[in-house]
C-alpha cells in the first residue's frame, strides 16, 4: 500500500503513539539515564512475539551510554566529525567504526574489528543518539522478514542480502537501510523521532504476524534443526536448558531453512551428547537470510510440543530412516534440512509405537501430485488448471490463454490465462489472472512468480491473480500484498469445502448464479 498520511496522523493521535513518540522524542533522557524499561520492554514485546522480559536488559542502559561516550571520544581523537549533518558525514562515520580494532594479544596475530555485523542491533542504539536523523535503532534482531514485509507494504527499497562469507558488507547493509529508510521518512515529511514509531508501532500492525494462538496454515514441509554442539557461539548446556523449559507460548529463532512457510513443522534434534529427537515446533515466520545473524539463515519457531524421545541409535536401525543421507551423514549439517513426507510420517509411526499419541502432532498432508503425467508447466495447465477452471463456474471461451500485452516501448508479455479479457488497445483489461508454473518449491521462487503475476494484474486491473503448480495453489488478495497469500495443496482443493473458499473468492459466481436458477 502506498504511505497514507491521514491514516498515519490518525495513529499518532492515539493514546499508544502519543507515548511512542514521546519516549523516542526523549530516548536518552527517558530510557538509558532514568533507566525507563517498562517502556522499552512494551516495545520489544510488539516486535518479539512477547518472549522479552525486563532481566533480558538488566545494566542494558548503562552499557549503551558507556559504549556511546568512548565512540565519541575515540572519533573526536581520530578527527572524525560527531556533529553529522548529511548523509555523506553519516556514511565516513560508520565507516570509522567499522574501522575500529582490537590490539593484537599476541606478536603476528592479526588485529580484530571492534565492530561486526552481529553487533548491528547493539550498534544502531548508540547510532540513534548520535544522529537520530540519519540512523534509527534496529529492532528487527532475528526478525529481517518483518522488515522486508514493512518495506513491500510501504514501497520501500531495501537491497539484496550479501553473501554469507562478505562480512563487510553484512556490516555495511545496516546502513544501505538507513539511507533507503531516510529516503522514504523525508518523502513522505515523518519526523525523526517518529520513525522508530512508525515502524514498531504503526507499521508493524499491518503486516501479517502469527501470534501465538492464531491458526497456522497447514504444514506443507518439514525441516529438521539441531540443538546443542558446542563451539565459540553456542553452549549445548544452554540450548538444552531453553528446549527442556520451553512453555506453549515460547518462540524462539533458530538456524533454519530459508524456504520455510509459516506452519511448517520444525522437528527439533538434540546433537551429542544427548542425540535424540527432543520436540517438534511449528514454524511461525517465513524463513529469511538474515544478515546480522551468525548463521544467516534464520526461521522463527514456536508452539512446541515435547515427545519420547527418538535416539539416533533407534534412527540408525530403522529399515525407513537410516536411507535418509542425513542419518547416513551422521546428523552433521543437520540445520534445516527437508524432511520428506515419507521419512516424517515414520517418525509418527515410532513415536506411536513408543506409546506417543501422535494425534496431537502435527502432519503433513500429501500436497504434490506425483505422476509421471505433469512433465512441464503445459501439463499443469491442462491436467489441474483448466479442470479447476471449469469447477469455479467458467467455460472455455471465458479465458484468453497467452493474451498478447504491450507493458513498456517493445516489450510484450504473454500472461498464461485472463479471464474476462478486455483486449482494447491501451485499454486492456480482466477480471483475473492464472499463471502456471511447474513447480514453485521455495519462498525465493514464489516471490519472483508473484511477482510477475502481480504485475501482470496491475496493468490489466484485475481484481486479483492466481498462481498454479505441482505443489497447489497461490491466491492473491485484493491487496496483492504476498504476505497474505493464501495457499491450498490439490489434496485440499479436492476437498468441497476449500473449492468452495476458493470459488467465493477467484470463481464466476455470475454464471454459477444463472446455472441455478
Amino acid at each position: 500500500m502506498a504511505f497514507n498520511n491521514f491514516l498515519w496522523n490518525n495513529y499518532k493521535e492515539t493514546k499508544s503513539g502519543q507515548e511512542m513518540i514521546y519516549f523516542f522524542q526523549n530516548y536518552e533522557t527517558e530510557f538509558y539515564l532514568k533507566n525507563e524499561k517498562s517502556k522499552y520492554v512494551k516495545i520489544q514485546k510488539i516486535m518479539r512475539y512477547g518472549n522479552v522480559s525486563e532481566t533480558d536488559i538488566e545494566n542494558f542502559s548503562k552499557i549503551i551510554i558507556e559504549a556511546k561516550e568512548n565512540i565519541l571520544e575515540e572519533a573526536k581523537n581520530n578527527g572524525i566529525t560527531t556533529i553529522i549533518t548529511n548523509l555523506d558525514e553519516a556514511g565516513v562515520f560508520y565507516e570509522y567504526l567499522y574501522s575500529l580494532e582490537y590490539a593484537p594479544e599476541n606478536d603476528g596475530d592479526e588485529p580484530e574489528y571492534i565492530f561486526s555485523y552481529d553487533d548491528v542491533s547493539f550498534l544502531s542504539e548508540i547510532l540513534f543518539l548520535i544522529s537520530p536523523q540519519f540512523f534509527f535503532p534496529y529492532y528487527f534482531d532475528r526478525l529481517y522478514h518483518d522488515l522486508l514485509s514493512i518495506a513491500h507494504e510501504f514501497n520501500i527499497f531495501i537491497p539484496s542480502v550479501p553473501a554469507k562469507n562478505d562480512s563487510r558488507s553484512r556490516f555495511f547493509h545496516y546502513f544501505e537501510i538507513c539511507k533507503s529508510i531516510y529516503q522514504f521518512r523525508t518523502q513522505n515529511g515523518i519526523d525523526q523521532y517518529e520513525l522508530p514509531v512508525f515502524l514498531y508501532g504503526f507499521a508493524i500492525n499491518l503486516i501479517k504476524r502469527y501470534k501465538i494462538y492464531d491458526e497456522l496454515p497447514e504444514p506443507r514441509k518439514a525441516y529438521f534443526v539441531g540443538a546443542g554442539k558446542k563451539d565459540n557461539t553456542v553452549d549445548s548446556s544452554e540450548d538444552f536448558d531453553y528446549l527442556d523449559k520451553a512453555l506453549p507460548d515460547s518462540v524462539s529463532n533458530w538456524n533454519g531453512n530459508p524456504d520455510t512457510q509459516p506452519g511448517d513443522i520444525i522437528v527439533m534434534y538434540c546433537l551429542a551428547p544427548r542425540s535424540y529427537v527432543h520436540s517438534i515446533w511449528r514454524a511461525v515466520t517465513p524463513g529469511s537470510f538474515d544478515p546480522f545473524f551468525h548463521y544467516y539463515k534464520n526461521v522463527n519457531i514456536g508452539r512446541p510440543l515435547f515427545v519420547t524421545p527418538i535416539t539416533l541409535d533407534e534412527i540408525k536401525k530403522d529399515n525407513v530412516l537410516s536411507e535418509l543421507p542425513l542419518v547416513k551423514a551422521n546428523m552433521q549439517g543437520i540445520n534445516g534440512r527437508n524432511i520428506p513426507k515419507k521419512y516424517y510420517d515414520r517418525l509418527l509411526e515410532l513415536l506411536e509405537e513408543k506409546g506417543q499419541d501422535v494425534s496431537i502432532l502435527p502432519k503433513l498432508l500429501k500436497n504434490e501430485i506425483e505422476t509421471p503425467e505433469l512433465a512441464n508447466e503445459r501439463d499443469i495447465e491442462e491436467r489441474l488448471l483448466e479442470p479447476l477452471l471449469l469447477k469455479l463456474g467458467y467455460k472455455k471461451s471465458d479465458w484468453k490463454r497467452q493474451m498478447r500485452l504491450r507493458m513498456g516501448r517493445g516489450d510484450r508479455v504473454y500472461p498464461d490465462y485472463v479471464i474476462f479479457p478486455n483486449e482494447e488497445r491501451n485499454n486492456e483489461s480482466c477480471y483475473w489472472i492464472w499463471e502456471a508454473k511447474f513447480t514453485i518449491g521455495s519462498h525465493k521462487q514464489l516471490e519472483e512468480d508473484f511477482g510477475q503475476a502481480k504485475s501482470y494484474a496491475l496493468r490489466l486491473k484485475s481484481a486479483g491473480f492466481c498462481l498454479v503448480s505441482k505443489e497447489g495453489l497461490w491466491l492473491s488478495m485484493p491487496d496483492f500484498s504476498i504476505e497474505k497469500i493464501k495457499f491450498w495443496s490439490w489434496s485440499q482443493i479436492a476437498d468441497h469445502d476449500t473449492l468452495s473458499e476458493i470459488f467465493d473468492i477467484a470463481g464466476n459466481r455470475k454464471t454459477m448464479r444463472k446455472n441455478a436458477q
